[in-house]
């Protein structure tokens, strides 16, 4: 089949370079374009409108030259549901979306409902909307990808760079900020963005390094003898970030909040620790600085899950068996 991938960025996690592999890999052609350029034409508010729908134009020409069987939207907070069905009707494509986060938070209703499918690791979000009417909802949780997820060899100078008791990898939000403070008098260190702008000095003085990506990441994760995971409260309401993923794949152990949807991927224990409150987490800190040994079991245990039942070859193999099942394609 002819795929169009619609994404976000050209790298990273918005490029979802895996996702497209792995199609690859299954005998689907993929051609993929970017609907966001951040530069600064879409920083500036006066002319962003004007050069999105520029933008816009252009994957609406290119959807018309492809002629794909399947139109995969990553995101696509900022397509709009004219285009949208102009992508249906001119191309008679499937239109599906793969949207990271709680779909109830940051993409407009409106821009959801063209969609022939919608694929979503939240299920709050997805029960929610089938609510409303739609009818068109697929749950699909994150993935590890193990050509990228796995532990790496630190040097010296990276052991001195990321190297880290207890690590936390994401950005500032109030919330976090008021967690962490909980935490502060412990050997921590927090990578993101806008730690060094805390409002708290105890957790300033946190803050390592704006953002972390690619080996960086890896070392994070390797560097550190516990990584603290803490989802969004918002994008994460039962569902499970992407990061526990990530961090189960790389053999880095993490101590994460719980989730009602945690145990269907990883059991408690034995492949995964959750915790319920910062004291809770406190005292888990405390007993696996000192057990080193159980952490690395739980580890080993947690990746060996995650290649098995939960990598990107699993969730495509998942994707075109549902594609098949619900249109006909494949």
């Amino acid at each position: 089949m002819r795929w169009l991938l619609v994404r976000p960025a050209a790298s990273g996690t918005g490029g979802l370079e895996d996702l497209r592999r792995e199609l690859e890999a299954h005998g689907q052609t993929v051609r993929a374009v970017v609907y966001r350029r951040r530069n600064p034409l879409y920083k500036n508010k006066g002319v962003k409108a004007l050069y999105i729908r520029w933008i816009l134009r252009g994957l609406a020409r290119i959807a018309r030259a492809e002629r794909p069987e399947v139109i995969l939207v990553y995101k696509g907070e900022t397509l709009g549901p004219d285009l949208l069905e102009r992508f249906k009707a001119e191309t008679g494509a499937v239109l599906i979306n793969l949207f990271p986060d709680n779909p109830l938070l940051t993409i407009p209703f409106e821009c959801l409902e063209p969609y022939d499918l919608i694929l979503s690791k939240e299920r709050y979000g997805i029960r929610a909307l089938e609510l409303a009417g739609l009818r068109t909802l697929y749950y699909l949780p994150h993935y590890c990808d193990p050509a990228l997820h796995q532990p790496v060899e630190l040097t010296p100078a990276e052991r001195e760079r990321y190297g880290a008791e207890v690590s936390f990898v994401g950005h500032h939000y109030p919330y976090r900020e008021r967690f962490f403070r909980e935490l502060a008098d412990l050997p921590l260190a927090l990578w993101g963005r806008g730690w060094e702008r805390a409002a708290s000095p105890a957790v300033r003085r946190l803050a390592r390094r704006a953002t972390v990506s690619d080996r960086a990441l890896l070392c994070v994760f390797s560097g550190s003898r516990i990584n603290l995971n803490l989802h969004h409260p918002l994008n994460d309401i039962v569902g499970v970030n992407d990061r526990t993923f990530f961090l189960a794949g790389s053999r880095a152990f993490q101590l994460v909040d719980w989730k009602a949807d945690l145990g269907e991927f990883f059991k408690e224990g034995e492949e995964i620790v959750t915790y319920r409150s910062p004291a809770e987490c406190r005292n888990l800190i405390g007993y696996y600085r000192a057990h080193p040994d159980e952490a690395a079991a739980i580890a080993l245990n947690a990746q060996r899950r995650a290649y098995r039942d939960h990598t990107c070859q699993r969730r495509v193999e998942e994707l075109l068996d549902v594609v098949a099942s619900r249109f006909g394609k494949g």
